[in-house]
C-alpha cells in the first residue's frame, strides 16, 4: 500500500505538516531571539505540539541549540527537572554530563546516570529527591536558573520549548507562576517558547494584569486553520491518481471533522485510504462512518456510563447543535428536567472531556463521537428543528 500523504501522529513534520506560515514564522523568530518569550496556547488537538517541534526543527537546522521539554506526562517536579536536563544535554552535548551532578547537588536531588545497554546514544538520567529535603514549589524554576547560569558561564545560547508548561502550576500553584516570571526576567541566554492547552488558565496568565506573565511574554492563540486554506492543502496532498481527493471533498472533510487539526487529518487519511483501496471516488461522510465503526466499542462503553439526562443532552446536540437546551419548550419536549439540572449535567460532560464550549454553546469535543451518537440514536429523536416559542405581538 502506498504511504498515506496524511500523517496522523501528534507531531506531523516536514511536508506532512499542515502549513501555518504566519504562526511558524513567529515561533522561529522567538526561538532565534535569546531573552524573548512567547506563549502559544489553544484547544487540544489543534496542532500546538507539532507547530512547536516543527519550528524547533527548522531553527535547529540553522545550527541553533534547541531543547524541547514535554511536560504533558511528567508526574512530578523531579520528573520535570529530569526531562529538562535530558533535553538540555541533548541540545548542548556530552560535555554537559560533567555539570549534571553539580546542578543536581545544588537542587538537592539524587542523580544517577545509566549507560544505554547497546552503548549508543546519551546515557539515561534518573533523578530523585535527596533525603535532606522535601519537594518544593520552585524546584523546576531553580533548575532553570542553574541551567541559565551554566549557559552564561560557557557563553552559550539556548532555544527552550516547554510543552504543556501550565502543568508546572499543579506542583506548586501560583508560586511557580511568579518564580517562572523571575526566570524569564533574569535570563538573557534562553529564548523561551511555552505552549499549553489549558486555554482559559493560560489566557488569564497572559492577559490579566494581576498575573505573573502579564506584559512579560508575547502570546499567540492557535485557532483553526482557515477552511479554504486547509481544504486546498488536503487536495494538494492527494493529487490525481488512486486516493485522489478533489477540492470539494476536501471541504467536506474540514467541515465534518473541524475545527481541530488532528481530527481533520484523521478524516483526511480515512478518506484517502478508502479511495485508494477501493479505487472509488473519495467520500468524506463514508470515511467518517468507517472511522466511527472502527471506534464504536469505546464509544458504546462510554455511553453506557452516562446518566440518562447526559445521554438525552448529547443525543439532542448531535442532531441540533444550536438548540437552546434550557428553553422551556426544549426541556419539556425532550424530558431534560429543570434548567439547573441541565447545568449540572453540562458541567459534568465538560469535566469528562465530552463537551467543549464554543462561543457560549456546548459542542462535542470529538466529532467522531458526535457522529456515533447521531447514528446510534437516530431513531430516538426528531431530526426536525425544535419548536421555538414566539411572542404574541398582536
Amino acid at each position: 500500500m502506498h504511504p498515506s500523504p496524511f500523517q496522523r501522529t501528534p507531531l506531523a513534520a516536514g511536508p506532512a505538516f499542515a502549513d501555518r506560515t504566519v504562526e511558524l514564522a513567529r515561533l522561529e523568530h522567538a526561538f532565534s531571539s535569546p531573552g524573548s518569550a512567547l506563549v502559544l496556547y489553544g484547544p487540544r488537538r489543534m496542532g500546538k505540539s507539532a507547530l512547536l517541534h516543527e519550528a524547533a526543527r527548522r531553527v535547529a537546522g540553522r545550527r541553533h541549540r534547541v531543547a524541547i521539554v514535554d511536560l504533558a506526562t511528567a508526574v512530578d517536579a523531579p520528573d520535570a527537572v529530569r526531562r529538562l536536563l535530558e533535553a538540555v544535554r541533548g541540545a548542548v552535548g556530552h560535555t554537559w554530563q560533567s555539570v549534571l551532578h553539580a546542578v543536581a547537588n545544588k537542587l538537592q536531588l539524587a542523580l544517577t546516570i545509566t549507560p544505554n545497554p547497546d552503548g549508543t546514544g546519551l546515557p539515561g538520567i534518573t533523578l530523585g529527591l535527596d533525603a535532606r529535603t522535601a519537594p518544593r514549589p520552585g524546584l523546576f524554576t531553580d533548575a532553570l536558573a542553574a541551567v541559565d547560569a551554566e549557559l552564561a558561564r560557557r557563553k552559550l545560547h539556548l532555544a527552550l520549548g516547554l510543552d504543556e508548561f501550565q502543568r508546572l502550576l499543579s506542583w506548586g500553584g501560583t508560586d511557580v507562576e511568579w518564580a517562572l516570571k523571575a526566570s524569564l526576567e533574569h535570563s538573557r541566554r534562553i529564548a523561551w517558547v511555552m505552549s499549553g492547552s489549558a486555554t482559559t488558565l493560560i489566557e488569564a496568565m497572559v492577559t490579566n494584569r494581576d498575573r505573573a506573565l502579564w506584559k512579560l511574554a508575547d502570546h499567540l492563540r492557535l485557532g483553526p486553520v482557515p477552511v479554504d486554506e486547509f481544504a486546498a492543502w488536503i487536495a494538494a496532498r492527494a493529487p490525481r491518481g488512486p486516493g485522489h481527493i478533489p477540492l470539494t471533498v476536501a471541504h467536506d472533510i474540514v467541515r465534518l471533522a473541524g475545527p481541530r487539526t488532528r481530527d481533520i487529518l484523521l478524516l483526511a487519511h480515512a478518506t484517502w485510504r478508502m479511495a485508494y483501496l477501493y479505487r472509488s471516488p473519495a467520500e468524506a461522510m463514508a470515511a467518517m462512518d468507517d472511522l466511527v465503526r472502527e471506534t464504536s466499542a469505546p464509544y458504546e462503553q462510554g455511553w453506557q456510563q452516562l446518566s440518562q439526562r447526559e445521554q438525552r443532552i448529547l443525543r439532542l446536540l448531535a442532531v441540533h447543535a444550536d438548540v437552546p437546551l434550557t428553553a422551556e419548550l426544549t426541556r419539556s419536549a425532550h424530558a431534560l428536567g429543570a434548567a439547573s439540572s441541565i447545568g449540572v449535567a453540562l458541567t459534568g460532560l465538560r469535566k469528562k472531556g465530552i463537551l467543549a464550549e464554543e462561543r457560549g454553546q456546548p459542542r462535542f469535543d470529538d466529532p467522531f463521537f458526535r457522529r456515533w451518537v447521531e447514528r446510534a440514536t437516530s431513531g430516538d429523536i426528531d431530526a426536525s428543528p425544535p419548536p421555538v416559542r414566539r411572542r404574541n405581538t398582536g
